[in-house]
């Protein structure tokens, strides 16, 4: 009889186990199913902005020992994310395309953002079934498919945003928080905020054991310790130098406060509140409240240096730096669905979809106007200045990937992020000027480094006057090129290569 009992739990225990695995198995092959189908309709490994192409010229310095487009230069200066670069390098190692590497991390950076997903619903209580669905509907919310896509380290944090909620509402605190804490700021370093908030709240937790606490801090800093040395030893500094290149470049802090103001309202709660209209609402349903306590720190803090320093980069890629706090409105979905405010939350959700078929259509669009304007202006003007210009020439540039990463020249950037000489003259020029002295901070890179051409995309040159700046710095600017690009798209998206002859002595 006890033979004929064990026998016929034998089936319901594997049903159990399949019936375990099947929601994170469906998201795996969520994500591979939406990059193979991207992969299919777009022609290739293909990537709509030209920051993807800085990963791939760093991994090529790395690999190489040297860069013959930045001479000089630290492969390490302009790489914001250390740990998306160490991952991309590991992903080469097995795929010599690297491109298609790229691409393929992508790919498993998005299963893996969509696993973390479903871990954090179920820890607050939700089905496989609801856990499953809001974590393949992480897939569409607010477009979160084309920054997935977009070739940068975004996915990467969206993910650890995800798995960090995951962690700090285990039932059980384990070591793997602290670990991911020490690598957070070097997935994007504005997520050492987040990483700070996470572990107060182990230090602080009267039910961990004092010994307990100790490993985590010691396991967080080990973690961290590699990333901070790697980029001591390649730029003299232990964070990444990218957003205050941007910062001296763009100019923003000493704008009137009110225009600020005014820019990050229409920013936060115009564009990321409509696109995530109405379930960003489920937030004030986070708990428990200590996390709740410590996502909205991480926002607030957030928000405000954005204010302070650098609001307009809320916009820039498609608003990329925001998608961080998807995982968190989609947790609050989670936590609404196991409340008693469920039946609001299903109507907030239902009501979402219009919203984010309106949004998913909209990106999709600029998604395809990118890859046929964008992407096919720069292979073509780069391959036309492989063909046709001298050997040795050098190249300004303001887009400092794409060119580096196909091109054979050797090349300033003029924004900084690759040629500290540049954000130099930014930082003494333009920054304290509010970007009113951005002209005469460009002539005196090019007095510098005496570049022969410009390459320069149209939006960028109509925004800053580039040409024209230097023109009236008493520079000969000669266009000689048009990039080609399918037909119908943005004039905008166009790059422009321009002969430059220095002004008479």
């Amino acid at each position: 009889m006890k033979h004929f009992v064990h026998s016929m739990m034998k089936p319901s225990s594997s049903l159990h186990q399949v019936t375990k695995y099947a929601g994170p198995a469906i998201c795996v092959l969520a994500a591979l199913v939406a990059f193979a189908v991207a992969h299919r309709v777009i022609g290739g490994p293909l990537f709509p902005n030209d920051d993807a192409f800085i990963n791939l010229h760093n991994a090529q310095v790395l690999w190489l020992g040297h860069d013959d487009a930045y001479r000089d230069v630290p492969a390490l200066v302009g790489a914001t994310s250390g740990a998306h670069l160490a991952l991309l390098m590991l992903f080469e190692t097995f795929i010599p395309a690297d491109a298609t590497a790229l691409f393929v991390l992508g790919a498993a950076v998005a299963a893996f953002y969509l696993v973390g997903l479903f871990a954090m619903c179920k820890n607050v209580g939700c089905s496989r079934f609801e856990a499953t669905l809001i974590a393949v509907a992480g897939l569409v919310f607010a477009g979160s498919i084309f920054q997935l896509l977009n070739g940068l380290d975004t996915g990467l944090a969206m993910a650890a945003v995800a798995w960090n909620i995951k962690l700090l509402t285990d039932r059980k605190r384990t070591l793997w928080l602290p670990v991911l804490c020490g690598v957070m700021p070097f997935i994007r370093p504005e997520l050492g905020l987040l990483s700070i908030a996470s572990m107060l709240i182990i230090l602080c937790d009267r039910e961990l054991s004092v010994g307990f606490q100790l490993k985590g801090a010691t396991i967080c800093a080990l973690t961290a310790s590699p990333f901070m040395f790697w980029y001591w030893v390649n730029t003299g500094s232990f964070i990444p130098n990218t957003a205050g290149a941007k910062m001296y470049f763009f100019a923003e802090q000493y704008l009137d406060w009110k225009a600020k103001a005014v820019y990050l309202a229409l920013v936060v709660f115009g564009r990321a509140g409509f696109v995530s209209l109405p379930i960003f609402i489920c937030t004030w349903l986070i708990r428990p409240r200590i996390v709740r306590a410590a996502l909205l720190l991480f926002t607030l803090v957030f928000l405000g240096i954005a204010f302070w320093r650098f609001p307009g980069g809320l916009t820039h890629n498609g608003g990329r730096y925001l998608y961080p706090f998807a995982p968190i409105i989609l947790f609050g979905v989670a936590c609404g669905l196991t409340s008693i405010y469920r039946k609001k939350t299903l109507a907030y959700a239902v009501a979402s979809l219009v919203v984010t078929t309106v949004v998913f259509t909209s990106l999709l669009l600029d998604y395809r106007n990118h890859l046929n304007g964008y992407r096919k202006s720069s292979v073509d003007v780069v391959a036309w200045m492989n063909a046709n210009l001298a050997a040795g020439s050098v190249v300004m540039v303001h887009d400092a990937g794409y060119v580096a990463y196909a091109g054979h020249f050797p090349l300033v950037d003029l924004v900084g992020l690759k040629t500290p000489a540049a954000t130099a003259a930014h930082k003494e020029l333009t920054y304290p000027s509010a970007g009113k002295l951005r002209g005469d901070a460009v002539a005196r890179i090019a007095d510098e480094f005496q570049p022969r051409y410009l390459l320069v995309i149209q939006n960028w040159d109509d925004g800053f006057h580039f040409v024209s700046n230097l023109r009236a710095e008493g520079w000969t600017a000669q266009e000689i090129y048009e990039g080609h690009a399918s037909a119908g798209a943005s004039a905008g998206d166009i790059y422009h290569l321009y002969r430059l002859e220095p002004p008479d002595p």
